[in-house]
């Protein structure tokens, strides 16, 4: 009966499993098909001894001193994990930032769309998040994002007094900016939203004094230098966000 239901035979040609080993080699072709299982032993191996030593020395705690002892090696064993996994995290964000680092030479041989480009990349590897041009006039335009602390940021370029009456010669030669960067008509800025405006060059004592009354941060080449580089530009404009100092120390 059992024959006859359930026939043993080999699947002929160009049935589901030639289909199923030609989609294997094109994946393995494509490096998309994954571990095999004797790869993944070893890590998961690790895994299970991770977590069988720690319940074997709780249950052995419990069983010779009492369930307060295992309580206070629970404890220091999570704030111990913690603090690994808290160090893992920055090592991974410390590599990530030294991904996307430039040098003053790129920003100078850059263009103005490169050169928003380059800080725009700057402002993504920063944490902030929804980063996009906008165009305020014919020959200006500004990056708007969401800060790590949610405030939203309103981004100019300006020429560096260096570059003045200069030709641009395909380089970084931004128009100076005539007044505070500001937001889209159609984006509503919130509390105590950032206004910064970065420069490829030095700025004027007359431009400080005008950020200063209008609440504007100003990143000049110097500061440039060191964002670029990978410092944080939170860290730079000493916003206070603590979270963030201690991922870029």
């Amino acid at each position: 009966m059992g024959d006859v239901l359930w026939p043993l035979r080999r699947s002929p040609e160009g049935t589901r499993r030639d289909f199923r080993r030609d989609r294997e080699l094109q994946l393995r072709l494509h490096g998309e098909y994954g571990p095999e299982w004797w790869q993944v032993l070893p890590g998961f191996t690790l895994l299970l001894l991770g977590l069988a030593v720690p319940l074997s020395i709780l249950s052995w705690l419990w069983a010779r001193l009492g369930w307060w002892a295992a309580l206070l090696a629970g404890v220091a064993l999570a704030y111990a994990m913690r603090v690994v996994l808290l160090r893992w995290r920055r090592a991974i964000a410390r590599k990530e930032r030294r991904a996307v680092c430039f040098t003053l030479d790129q920003v100078d041989a850059s263009d103005d769309r490169d050169f928003r480009t380059i800080v725009g990349r700057l402002l993504v590897r920063d944490g902030w998040t929804q980063v996009r041009g906008v165009r305020i006039s014919r020959e200006v335009v500004h990056l708007v994002g969401n800060g790590p602390d949610g405030r939203q940021l309103g981004l100019a370029f300006e020429r560096g007094i260096e570059l003045a009456g200069q030709e641009s010669d395909g380089r970084a030669a931004l128009r100076p900016v005539s007044g505070a960067p500001r937001f889209p008509d159609e984006v509503e800025p919130g509390s105590r939203p950032l206004f910064v405006v970065v420069s490829s060059g030095s700025f004027a004592r007359d431009r400080v004094l005008w950020a200063a009354r209008m609440d504007v941060r100003l990143v000049d080449r110097t500061m440039l230098q060191q964002w670029a580089a990978g410092e944080h530009l939170a860290v730079l404009l000493d916003l206070g966000l603590d979270d963030v100092r201690a991922d870029a120390s």
